[in-house]
């Protein structure tokens, strides 16, 4: 499975972005999984809200890929943030310590022109 979702980039894209993990990944994983998951993609929707220096109401991308684990990226057109931004005293970066705790493995791309933060998580 690849799908590519937009997200409004609003208090409800939060929200949103959970529905779309539910509807795609209940019939596929367990509960806690799919919990777990939806949880993260939240965290960094919010993120992506509240940071993102994106111009306009230009939507967010949501990637999800299942193919024996669930990657999903979360993607705007603002310019991201540096290691140094999301240490653990810095305020907003909770979000980021969950995904860290919760998946395999995660990380972040960006330009100057795009922002992507990711996470993988094994199916079962």
């Amino acid at each position: 499975m690849h799908a590519l979702y937009e997200i409004d980039p609003q208090p409800s894209g939060p929200g949103q972005a959970r529905q779309i993990i539910a509807e795609e990944l209940s019939s596929r994983l367990p509960a806690g999984v799919v919990d777990e998951i939806k949880l993260m993609v939240s965290e960094l929707v919010t993120s992506r809200i509240v940071h993102s220096a994106a111009e306009g109401d230009a939507p967010l991308m949501l990637e999800l890929i299942v193919n024996g684990k669930v990657c999903c990226r979360v993607s705007d057109h603002g310019p991201g943030f540096t290691a140094r931004d999301r240490e653990a005293t810095a305020p907003g970066t909770w979000g980021l310590l969950v995904v860290e705790h919760l998946a395999d493995r995660w990380g972040m791309q960006h330009s100057p022109q795009r922002t992507e933060v990711w996470f993988e998580r094994q199916c079962g």
